[in-house]
């Protein structure tokens, strides 16, 4: 499913009225029209039902009040309250508010909050639309604390308080049950806490030309069962271990050897035939007892505990063996492990997921990606990326669009941001996930899902299918144990077998 950012869904609006001569007119009533069929349809044309609606001065009240005069006309009990006099209101939504005003349905002006809880049964939200940015005015807030406490919220478009590029949300932004949102899913309605102020989304034709391809800037797609089922390979009858894909994993040091169990059982749990394990000597007890199904190489570290240069070559000598490797889960903040991880990553010519402290080389060190020979997909969370490009997390959050194209601009690589929910970037395109919960922030989850794509990698999956399909089924595996054992108690182990059990839905 398609997204649009602020900058697309405005232009959508453009085009629809420049090059298509679809009138300003049309594209609200339309928008008035869907919201209203919609509310006949979820209330069972219930025509008894009492409707306030808040609005704007905006475009967005200007649908408020052409979904009131659609509802009137289907004899519903109408009530707007307009936070502005009609003299302030756009030249496009006076027309609606005329005609409002000439079938008698009672208009409100003004700040002033009624006493108490709405009494109708539904309060439709029309009050600001795609240009939030920033905190609400407090005589918004007021109204938005009001509509909250109301029975049934719905959103024209988007909830008040949305930020639709970031999914950021004002204080006090509307909470919705249902979003009745125009032509396609914005961005930020995607991404929490957005998601979380939705409710229910509920996309509405209302004209738009057939443009989505000719909109400037990335392409945003949001995930789906759909997309994952058209992906997956099915498995040959006759295949062996040795074609399932042999994956290398450079992980775990002193104090985090669960980082590597975790890679290499989520390597195997997702179809990999063969896995090595690269193993600090000192260690190599623990690796043994705990990775039974998989093979272990030891890699000499005079027992300290963690990699150092000394093993570049002892590693390259089993990178011909593999079809893919996983290098950083857990390997820790060693100076001569950065400079392995340095090394190997300009002369491995095999598909790379490089994960956790392996991107620590990278750190205000964009250019070394430059230097990468192979496909190579990287996972960081805000915290990483902010470190390799110098910025503040919180600022990412705020500007999480922009700083992924300019990122991408000369990225030779597959990005996989860990956000709330996750999303893959590449050249002029982008995936935001569907599945996943706050369950996965547990340490060792992003651990799993390295593994997981390095293993679709190793069984021939495009370096980019193989992070999609990895975070969706991730985020199913996710979904499904937080509901059987709860957000609170999954761990990352959990995942395991639930992403094994997940795979078989796509097998056949």
């Amino acid at each position: 499913m398609r997204l649009l950012t602020q900058k697309q869904a405005n232009q959508l609006d453009e085009i629809s009225v420049n090059d298509h001569n679809i009138s300003e007119k049309s594209l609200m009533g339309m928008a008035g029209k869907k919201t209203a069929n919609f509310i006949q349809s979820k209330f069972q044309h219930n025509n008894e039902l009492s409707i306030e609606i808040i609005c704007g001065k905006g475009n967005n009240g200007g649908d408020g009040f052409a979904a009131a005069y659609f509802l009137n006309k289907s004899n519903y009990n109408i009530t707007i309250y307009s936070l502005f006099e009609a003299k302030s209101l756009s030249k496009t939504s006076l027309v609606f508010h005329n005609q409002c005003i000439d079938n008698g349905i009672e208009i409100l002006y003004g700040n002033n909050v009624p006493n108490g809880k709405p009494k109708c049964e539904i309060v439709i939200d029309a009050v600001l639309g795609l240009g939030i940015s920033g905190q609400l005015r407090e005589t918004i807030i007021e109204w938005t604390k009001w509509i909250n406490s109301a029975k049934n919220v719905i959103s024209i478009d988007v909830p008040t308080g949305l930020n639709v590029d970031s999914g950021e949300i004002s204080e006090d932004g509307v909470y919705a049950d249902h979003t009745v949102t125009m032509g396609k899913t914005k961005f930020g309605m995607v991404v929490e806490p957005g998601k979380s102020h939705c409710g229910e989304i509920h996309i509405v034709d209302i004209g738009f030309p057939k443009v989505i391809d000719q909109l400037d800037g990335r392409s945003w797609k949001l995930i789906n069962d759909y997309d994952i089922k058209s992906k997956i390979k099915s498995i040959k009858p006759d295949t062996h271990k040795y074609l399932q894909g042999k994956v290398l994993i450079v992980a775990g040091s002193t104090g985090m050897t669960g980082a590597a169990y975790l890679s290499t059982m989520a390597a195997l749990r997702s179809g990999a035939g063969l896995t090595i394990t690269c193993v600090p000597s000192s260690l190599n007890s623990i690796y043994e007892n705990k990775i039974t199904e998989g093979m272990t190489l030891t890699c000499n570290d005079n027992n300290k505990g963690f990699f150092s240069e000394e093993n570049y070559e002892v590693i390259m000598d089993h990178v011909n063996w593999c079809d893919a490797l996983v290098i950083g889960p857990g390997i820790g903040v060693e100076k001569t492990t950065a400079l392995l991880v340095e090394k190997l990553v300009q002369n491995v010519e095999k598909p790379m997921v490089i994960d956790a402290d392996g991107l620590r080389p990278f750190y205000e060190n964009f250019e070394l990606f430059k230097k990468i020979k192979s496909n190579f997909v990287i996972t960081p969370h805000l915290g990483e990326l902010g470190q390799i490009i110098n910025k503040d997390p919180l600022e990412i959050r705020k500007e999480i669009i922009d700083v992924i194209d300019n990122f991408i601009k000369d990225f030779p690589g597959i990005l996989l941001a860990k956000f709330s929910p996750s999303f893959v970037a590449w050249k002029s395109k982008g995936c935001v996930n569907s599945t996943g919960n706050p369950a996965l922030a547990t340490a060792g989850s992003g651990d799993v899902l390295a593994g997981m794509i390095a293993s679709l990698i190793a069984q021939g999956h495009s370096t980019k299918n193989a992070t999609i399909i990895s975070i969706f089924i991730h985020g199913k595996a996710a979904d499904q144990l937080s509901r059987s054992i709860s957000k609170r108690g999954m761990i990352a182990s959990d995942l395991l077998y639930k992403i094994g059990r997940n795979f078989s839905d796509y097998e056949l």
